[in-house]
């Protein structure tokens, strides 16, 4: 009876393990907003940069300590914020260590975003007409 109820005990925590490794990771969202005159920074919905205590470095590391550095990280910024942001909020995740990022540029009055992708060669900028 005793290796019966081991067995059923096995079972369970095989199938809970099993389910736990297939479930797809969720992104980290760090996000820069215009509101006003000011912009608010937000990681996974919640406020950051609001105190030294709560600062986007501080509430980074924590996602790192708890996802580990390969957690996926979706950036997103308002098409009303300066394009400065990108490099602040890159910044912020190089000094972490999170490096796997996608970078999107939303309009969040209406709820739409689109990603933004990075090709690895510049492209030379073409001339103006008229020259």
């Amino acid at each position: 009876m005793r290796d019966w109820a081991l067995f059923i005990t096995f079972l369970l925590i095989s199938g809970a393990w099993a389910r736990s490794q297939q479930q797809p990771a969720h992104p980290v969202v760090v996000s820069a907003q215009t509101e006003g005159w000011a912009i608010v920074y937000k990681v996974n919905g919640r406020r950051v940069e609001d105190s030294r205590k709560n600062s986007l470095l501080t509430n980074l590391g924590k996602v790192a300590d708890a996802r580990g550095l390969d957690a996926p990280v979706f950036i997103i910024i308002d098409e009303r914020s300066p394009f400065t942001e990108v490099g602040k909020l890159e910044t912020a995740l190089d000094k972490i260590g999170l490096t796997k990022r996608r970078l999107f540029i939303a309009d969040f009055r209406d709820g739409t975003m689109n990603e933004i992708h990075w090709d690895q060669k510049a492209l030379p900028i073409p001339p103006t007409t008229g020259q």
